[in-house]
């Protein structure tokens, strides 16, 4: 049966009634929508830890965090991008408790943690927690770190002051952090899958001022635009020290454009025959008994300067290489090239027992060394090893003048920049002064 006219349209009316009724209900909702979608918790955001702060969400200085242990760190989350901003106040802000990392182990994303670089808020950072604390702990996950400016976070008197033992895959740095007075370690590294970048860091007067420890995994400290030295003699501790119980072979620490002295005991000291350190364009300043003590290492435009003999009146040696009778270091070997040294006593053996167990025994092999381009004067001991003959560098500075007990103070002035006559052109370190190195930070 067909539909009437008058039946047709009420059929319309009825069909646009339904229309016009869900228009006004979409209508009605869409600002509560939007509004829903202006106020969603997705990141990235900033939280911020201030001892002015209230204590409650950490989102504003306002409602900041007051204290390293405060840090509520299941609310942050590294996979959106959030980050955390330290308060350095307007000269200096004093935190008593560790900032104890506990961000980001199950993600790839390190967390993001820098002093502030807004007006009032830009001091430096003092964590301070005592002698029997970390003061900075990454045991999990992946940290960047940064103190915004040279020495912007302060790390003092704690018992490591900065501590990585994270072991996971995932990437890590730390820059701009001044530590000192620390009874453990200035700086601790443990075994990891990834070098450690330690850039723009000042460490000085801890009981040691940089371990990293090694197992031969490619991991370890590498150590990029730092200074390392003791203030005074009777700190009497190491400039960097590498332990580790592995005899699988490792780099284990990478130097470069690093300044290490005055004041320390021995600029580099490596305790294990299993790692081959590297130092680049560095300045090695006048260590009480080794400027560099390794089984083997990699020397490429190193500076090392010694005065005659130690304050004590005792031979000190710019560089010290013994070699052990068992396996890699005889497959590794040594290389010393375009570097400098003027005064301290090389020790370099000249020959080492065979790594082969025969008899009547092998005779012994030539130490595994390679040299290059290198300048040397006034030093005693094997020299022929790093140089057929002596030349003065000529140092802008006349360190020759110095005597035996010079002043840390004095070491620390020194220009070893070379003059336009000098014979050791090409040899050297590019960092020059302890002066030009801190100029060199961004």
């Amino acid at each position: 049966m067909k539909r009437s006219p008058d039946q047709k349209n009420i059929t319309v009316r009825s069909i646009c009634s339904k229309i016009f009724v869900s228009l006004a209900l979409m209508a009605s909702t869409m600002p509560f929508a939007a509004s829903a979608l202006a106020t969603s918790d997705f990141g990235p955001h900033k939280y911020f830890v201030s001892k002015n702060g209230d204590n409650t969400t950490g989102r504003t200085w306002a409602t900041a965090w007051n204290e390293m242990d405060q840090i509520r760190w299941a609310s942050i989350n590294t996979m959106q991008g959030d980050s955390l901003t330290i308060d350095g106040g307007v000269g200096r802000m004093i935190y008593r408790k560790p900032l104890s990392v506990q961000a980001g182990p199950s993600s790839h994303y390190p967390l993001r943690v820098a002093v502030s670089t807004e007006s009032q808020h830009n001091g430096q950072a003092v964590i301070a927690p005592g002698s029997d604390a970390i003061g900075i702990n990454v045991s999990t996950g992946a940290i960047q770190l940064n103190g915004s400016k040279r020495s912007g976070i302060f790390v003092y008197g704690a018992k490591r002051g900065i501590s990585v033992t994270a072991s996971v895959p995932y990437p890590s740095n730390i820059k701009n952090i001044e530590v000192s007075h620390c009874t453990e370690a200035g700086v601790y590294v443990g075994p990891s899958y990834y070098p450690l970048p330690l850039s723009q860091l000042i460490v000085h007067d801890n009981a040691t001022n940089v371990v990293s420890v090694h197992n031969g995994t490619p991991g370890g400290a590498s150590l990029s635009k730092c200074w390392i030295y003791n203030s005074t003699a009777k700190v009497n501790s190491d400039g960097v020290r590498l332990d580790g119980t592995t005899s699988a072979p490792s780099p284990a620490i990478a130097i470069s454009n690093c300044v290490l002295g005055p004041g320390l005991r021995d600029g580099l000291n490596n305790t294990t025959a299993a790692a081959t350190p590297s130092l680049t364009n560095c300045l090695l300043i006048n260590a009480s008994r080794n400027n560099v003590s390794s089984y083997s290492v990699k020397l490429q435009n190193v500076t090392s300067f010694m005065t005659r003999l130690n304050a004590s009146q005792m031979s000190h040696n710019c560089i010290k290489l013994q070699a052990s009778t068992t396996g890699y270091p005889y497959q590794m070997g040594s290389t010393v090239k375009q570097s400098i040294a003027f005064g301290g006593q090389v020790s370099i053996p000249l020959t080492v027992p065979s790594p082969y167990h025969t008899y009547p025994p092998a005779p012994p092999i030539p130490f595994p060394i390679t040299v290059e381009g290198n300048t040397q004067f006034r030093t005693t001991g094997n020299t022929t090893v790093l140089a057929p003959t002596m030349a003065n560098p000529q140092f802008v500075t006349p360190v020759a003048l110095l005597p035996n007990q010079t002043p840390i103070p004095l070491l620390m002035s020194l220009d070893f920049s070379l003059r336009p006559d000098s014979p050791a052109a090409g040899a050297g370190s590019a960092i020059t002064s302890v002066k030009k190195l801190l100029n060199s930070f961004e």
